[in-house]
């Protein structure tokens, strides 16, 4: 039976950027919201990627999560979800190994399609097509965590023997989620042994607060940390 754990889901709305009238101040106080989260027993941090978008200020998520990293010790965290086919994957798969190792293993990792055509018109990437992208960029995220070199010939990237180091923290790598919003989605999720991240599920239920951010309810999947246990059984 799962173990109920419970995280913190943050999001950088307009609203909350206004807070003050210097951003780098925002940013401050969220990360000792994160901490004051870790004193008080929650397991979780998270918070979304937009770009080009006033969905969310936090268009250089793995800047901010490397901050929040040195300033927490137990907290695991991440980006939910790191749209991808606005990354290039084997820089993302290098900057989230980075990241896993000056956290020490707390990073969870969040993937997902994207959901707003505007913003794929401002980066001129196919709208239609971010399922295929995402698909492929997965794969090759996983290579890079896993295999010495990375040689792939896809639709949409290809590589010849790219080196990537170093490994992540966790082996053979950081838990993946992935964001399901269909019928498919669940299903590439199953088929890839990825955790499904729901948006409107009972698994995500928040509880908002003045409609920024809320309490949201996770079950993680297992990764192995040198010298310690980490996920749920």
């Amino acid at each position: 039976m799962g173990k109920l754990e419970l995280g913190l889901y943050d999001v950088f709305t307009p609203a909350t950027i206004a807070e003050s009238p210097v951003v780098a101040d925002v940013y401050d106080e969220h990360i000792r919201t994160a901490q004051e989260a870790e004193q008080l027993g929650y397991k979780y941090y998270f918070s979304i990627e937009h770009q080009t978008s006033n969905i969310s200020y936090l268009s250089a998520p793995n800047v901010y999560l490397t901050a929040l990293a040195r300033h927490t010790s137990a907290l695991r965290f991440g980006v939910m979800i790191y749209q991808l086919p606005f990354h290039h994957p084997i820089r993302l798969a290098q900057d989230a190994a980075m990241l896993d190792h000056l956290s020490r293993g707390r990073l969870e990792f969040g993937a997902g399609t994207g959901v707003s055509p505007h913003e794929f018109m401002r980066w001129n990437t196919p709208f239609e097509r971010r399922r295929e992208i995402s698909e492929e960029a997965l794969e090759i995220i996983v290579k890079a965590w896993t295999e010495d070199h990375v040689t792939y010939d896809g639709e949409f990237f290809q590589f010849v023997e790219v080196l990537t180091t170093p490994k992540p923290y966790q082996q053979p790598h950081p838990p993946v989620w992935f964001a399901a919003h269909s019928a498919a989605s669940f299903a590439y999720a199953a088929r890839q042994n990825f955790q499904p991240h729901p948006n409107n599920s009972g698994l995500n239920r928040g509880f908002t607060q003045n409609g920024d951010s809320g309490f949201h309810i996770h079950f993680s999947p297992s990764a192995t940390i040198p010298g310690a246990a980490s996920g749920t059984k």
